[in-house]
């Protein structure tokens, strides 16, 4: 007598002997970035009563303690020398080709920072231009927008002529990704199990075809942002002082706050107070602890999310004189390409230094010259303190050729 199915719902780690009817509706490569992109294992997702079907048995069944799980489930199954897998003849109406967890607004926000959980989207799409890494502009059912980082092959997934022979709306379902912020915005991120789907065939898809069929809406593209060059913008002739200027000028009635531009070059990083501090990721204001317990005094309770952002103080200095300016993560971000909690986690991960250790990625801006635009308020000009804060940077071109030529110099 042949051995009965077991469903997904039934396995566990006490049960032995299990037999499984499944279909695969994922497979994909994990790889090792950091050592030469060695292949880890092969990892999929299987559904039953819902590719090609598989019959599964002399398996294993653990518990599933790691992060970016992509599917909400507490136990994982994993093949050894003795599993056999089969392929299962016939067609199964009972197991669905495919099947998702949808996340609206509200669990993308949830799941920032959160790497329990990967997170599928279902929604809108314009396309980036075809890359290594490409950006993709999603608009949610609540009428927000978020964009979707696509890197490596993932890229190679979305096909330019499909949205330039075919009449939209495109309904884009993409699985598998990590949330983020980048300058106070939630963003996506793919991972090597991310997969698009673009206008599916299912009823999830079909009512929001619907919704949308009346409404024009234009695929576009994202051209990649640079960092603008100072002489590319009117930035650069708009209320451009020397650094003793900026030191010189004093409060009045039209001068309460004030927006001046400042060619500079960065000689050394004030340490002293650290390099980042831990802000609430709503109010964007610095968290503190109190009674062991992390307390935002803005949103006066406990904060949701919290986590770290730049405030670097750099020495600036020009042919007249030098001060102390103050780079946040707008600036910080732009000149670096990195958030400071992926530089906290390099840290500590990585390198295992203290806190109080300027990473080397900040390091290098050491020597480089850059156009800042400051924010001169009350506390400037009235009072003369002289930590101006950084509201935008341009990068100058002679800047990497000062740094070059410098390199060459050592050597």
């Amino acid at each position: 007598m042949s051995m009965e199915y077991t469903t997904l719902k039934q396995i566990s780690r006490d049960k032995d002997n299990s037999k499984l009817k499944v279909r695969v509706l994922r497979m994909w490569d994990a790889i090792n970035i950091a050592n030469n992109h060695d292949l880890i294992s092969l990892n999929m997702i299987l559904a039953d009563e819902r590719g090609t079907i598989y019959t599964i048995t002399n398996f294993l069944v653990e518990e599933n303690k790691r992060n970016y799980r992509p599917v909400h489930n507490q136990l994982k199954i994993l093949f050894n020398s003795t599993t056999s897998v089969s392929k299962f003849n016939g067609f199964d109406h009972s197991i669905p080709q495919s099947q998702f967890e949808f996340a609206n607004y509200g669990t993308i926000a949830s799941r920032c920072y959160d790497t329990t959980y990967l997170t599928a989207i279902e929604e809108i799409k314009t396309r980036g231009r075809p890359t290594k890494m490409r950006n993709i502009q999603l608009l949610l059912e609540e009428n927000k927008s978020i964009r979707t980082t696509l890197w490596g092959n993932t890229t190679q997934q979305i096909d330019d002529d499909f949205y330039k022979t075919n009449k939209g709306p495109f309904i884009v379902i993409v699985t598998s990704t990590i949330v983020k912020t980048f300058r106070g915005d939630y963003q996506l991120s793919s991972t090597f199990a991310t997969k698009l789907y673009v206008n599916l065939d299912i009823p999830e898809v079909a009512e929001i075809r619907n919704k949308y069929t009346t409404m024009d809406i234009t695929v576009k593209d994202i051209l990649p942002k640079e960092l603008p060059k100072a002489q590319d913008g009117e930035l650069a002739l708009h209320n451009k002082k020397t650094v003793a200027k900026i030191k010189d000028l004093e409060w009045n009635s039209k001068t309460k706050d004030l927006l001046v531009t400042c060619n500079a070059k960065i000689i050394n990083i004030n340490n002293k107070y650290g390099w980042y501090y831990v802000a609430c990721l709503i109010r964007k204001t610095k968290v503190k602890q109190v009674k062991g317990v992390l307390c935002c005094e803005r949103c006066k309770n406990q904060p949701k999310f919290a986590v770290p952002s730049y405030i670097i103080q750099v020495q600036g200095q020009d042919e007249t004189s030098s001060t102390t300016f103050i780079l946040f993560d707008k600036g910080a971000e732009n000149i670096l390409s990195k958030t400071a909690k992926q530089l906290v986690e390099m840290q500590e991960e990585i390198f295992k230094l203290d806190g109080n250790t300027i990473p080397k990625e900040i390091q290098k801006i050491i020597g480089n010259e850059y156009l800042f635009q400051l924010h001169l308020d009350e506390y400037n000009l009235k009072y003369g303190k002289e930590n101006y804060t950084v509201s935008k940077i341009l990068e100058m071109e002679i800047s990497h050729k000062q740094n070059d030529s410098r390199k060459v110099e050592e050597h």
